[in-house]
């Protein structure tokens, strides 16, 4: 069923067009999604200068982040039904036009009800970009899905890197003119929205009624809740302390080297940017080796190595060469998980399942979060810092066990679904 209706037949290219449109698939995925980071990055430093003008405090700053976190992280799950009707070309447009749109807008607010408004609809803009870009590039890049996804990975990393640095400078340029950063960040994404629509996608809806395309999206995600490859990688992201880049470690990193430590703010940042990097160089790197060796060793190893780094960070005590020796290899395996895993959801969910499945990943992986964020912080408050450095690589143990059932070679993907993804 989910096969004969998903998609229609795929665009047909001459080799020099399909050369042309993966690249322009690549730069505008990535580059989207660096902005998206971007964005998000910025605003925790607006905030800041936003608040007295605009009347509002930490409770209200609160309600903002919940607001776009919660909007964005159920959406997502709606995309496996929604691709049924639309282009992920036309989705991730209209939400990267959404984004920079009401960034645009949230300029000339004056009070703090439209922020919660607009925020609401960033976060809905935000949304595609995961799992309909990284299904996109999983479709278009079969045979390199490692290096793709690990790619898409980075371009997210770089723009939160980026951020914090772009807010000071621009605000010290401005003289703290929040309404013209905004305007400034949002055009942006605007243009990157624009950009999609440019693209010629190789899925497209079937030409079929809306009530079979309707029991196909739902068929999509019964087939990926029974597929049990889909559902261990899925588990895996969380059970490994929240796996997503770097866990949960990098919310209590700052306030231990400040608080434990006695390491001044300035060296902080500098220690955690230590460990950012790391999210710039490791995807790409794992993504690699996960398209040359089978992805379920790969995986493995990335994890023991993290579970190793992570107990060795609660046991440095002192700003030394050791410490820094630490974050490096730490931000290196640490920022492992989601490039192999997301080729790995691309391997076992073939060209039918390609955005349910990536749908239902990144849901099921950002469920995890909060409660990853609540119970360490609670270890931490009752234990200390290296009691849950402790807990967390126990939790990267368990995602290894949880890999032994994984079949090792996937399936090929079915040719007769009619999406004939390059190779």
């Amino acid at each position: 069923m989910v096969a004969d209706v998903q998609a229609a037949p795929a665009v047909a290219f001459s080799p020099r067009d399909l050369a042309r449109q993966r690249k322009w698939v690549m730069l505008v995925t990535n580059i989207s999604h660096g902005f998206n980071h971007l964005n998000s990055g910025v605003m925790n430093l607006l905030y800041a200068v936003m608040m007295a003008p605009l009347g509002f405090g930490y409770a209200e700053l609160g309600l903002v982040n919940a607001v776009h976190g919660v909007i964005g992280q159920t959406l997502q799950v709606s995309y496996g039904f929604v691709t049924q009707f639309l282009k992920r070309s036309v989705l991730l447009g209209a939400g990267n036009m959404l984004l920079g749109a009401s960034t645009i807008v949230m300029a000339g607010v004056t009070s703090f009800a439209p922020v919660v408004v607009l925020r609401g609809l960033s976060g809905a803009g935000t949304s595609p970009q995961h799992v309909v870009g990284s299904s996109m590039l999983s479709s278009w890049f079969e045979g390199a899905r490692g290096r793709a996804l690990a790619l898409h990975t980075t371009a997210g990393s770089i723009g939160t890197v980026l951020a914090l640095p772009l807010a000071g400078v621009l605000l010290q340029l401005t003289d703290n003119n929040w309404r013209l950063i905004l305007v400034l960040v949002g055009i942006p994404s605007v243009l990157m929205g624009l950009s999609y629509f440019l693209l010629r996608d190789i899925v497209r809806p079937a030409p079929l009624d809306g009530r079979t395309r309707a029991r196909a999206g739902w068929a999509a995600y019964v087939a990926c809740f029974k597929n049990k490859n889909l559902m261990l990688v899925s588990l895996l992201m969380m059970v490994g302390a929240a796996g997503r880049e770097g866990g949960v470690t990098q919310i209590y990193l700052p306030a231990h080297f400040i608080n434990d430590l006695g390491i001044t703010v300035g060296v902080t940042a500098l220690l955690l940017t230590i460990f950012q990097v790391g999210g710039l160089v490791a995807p790409m790197a794992w993504g690699w080796l996960s398209d040359i060796f089978p992805r379920k060793a790969v995986m493995q190893i990335a994890l023991l190595l993290t579970a190793v780094t992570t107990v060795w960070l609660g046991q440095q005590m002192f700003l030394d060469a050791l410490l820094i020796a630490n974050l490096v290899i730490y931000g290196l395996v640490a920022h492992s998980r989601q490039a192999i895993t997301q080729a790995m959801i691309g391997d076992y969910a073939g060209d039918d399942l390609q955005d349910a499945a990536f749908s239902v990943y990144f849901t099921l992986g950002l469920i995890s979060g909060p409660i990853w964020a609540i119970a360490m912080g609670g270890v931490m408050q009752n234990w200390g810092f290296a009691a849950a450095t402790q807990v967390m690589a126990v939790s990267y143990i368990v995602g290894m066990l949880i890999l032994i059932p994984l079949n090792v070679r996937p399936r090929p993907p079915r040719r007769e679904s009619g999406v004939a993804a390059p190779v």
